[in-house]
């Protein structure tokens, strides 16, 4: 029998969508069965996710940016289901998923084949097929390698994992992308009120809050959003919310003690 960690000289990128069924029975369309899974036992397990559902208000909006498969629009429109989603993900097999994902699963939902950022306009996206998740159109070696080694000293990879993780993530194309600023997005889409906006795009968080107005965060309740803490990024994040009248809390999953990924969840009344 083959070993299922050995792996071809030469890695595909155009990878087929595939199947994977969540512990609740709902089946969903996943670039990579087992980031899925992964990806759904952090998000629907961790405390500042659940928390940022709380108190969603009947149409309000949810604003989903880096949405990839959707897991957390699942996530939101299933504890907030009179809320009203609005998901976005410039990767295009991502997408694809993502559309699928919420047409079964959250109804009223609408999929976005954008980036948000500070201008509209178009970017370079770094896609990777096999951690999809970790696409970005900010590129940096040195913080992808940080949290991916923390993340494999956390949950005690031995060195043949390592090795194939490693590979794996660095298998990646570039993809010309949308963008939009989620000012835009409020105005084109009549988004009155925000009760959560969720920012997860791999080091682009400050170009996506620098693309929102004065205007639109006097709509905006809650903020959900994932901060590589780069040369004192997450400092000035909390220090931005902070100015803009949201109390923040910051918290760090285990699988990343050590990496720079922080979670920040901002509120105010």
């Amino acid at each position: 029998m083959p070993n299922p960690w050995d792996l071809p000289d030469e890695l595909p990128t155009d990878l087929p969508v595939s199947r994977c069924e969540l512990p609740d029975g709902r089946v969903l369309s996943a670039v990579q069965e087992a980031e899925a899974h992964t990806l759904w036992e952090e998000i629907s397990s961790a405390a500042p996710y659940r928390k940022a559902a709380e108190g969603l208000r009947p149409g309000e909006a949810v604003i989903d940016v880096g949405a990839h498969i959707g897991l957390a629009s699942l996530l939101f429109g299933g504890l907030a289901p009179e809320s009203r989603v609005l998901a976005f993900e410039p990767a295009p097999k991502a997408y694809t998923c993502l559309e699928d994902n919420l047409a079964r699963h959250v109804p009223g939902a609408t999929a976005f084949r954008q980036a948000l950022g500070a201008q509209p306009g178009t970017s370079e996206l770094t896609y990777r097929p096999y951690v999809a998740s970790a696409s970005t159109l900010y590129d940096d070696a040195e913080d992808d390698a940080r949290n991916l080694e923390a993340h494999l000293d956390n949950i005690g990879a031995d060195e043949r994992t390592r090795e194939v993780v490693r590979r794996t993530f660095n298998v990646s194309q570039r993809v010309t992308v949308e963008v939009t600023t989620l000012a835009a997005v409020m105005a084109e889409h009549d988004v009155d009120r925000v009760g959560l906006l969720k920012i997860d795009v791999e080091r682009g968080e400050l170009d996506v809050l620098d693309g929102i107005d004065q205007a639109c965060w006097s709509r905006i309740r809650r903020v959900l959003l994932e901060v590589h803490d780069i040369d004192g990024r997450l400092g000035r994040v909390v220090s931005r919310l902070s100015g803009l009248g949201f109390h923040a809390t910051v918290s760090q999953w285990g699988v990343y003690v050590g990496g720079s990924v922080h979670l920040v969840l901002a509120e105010r009344d």
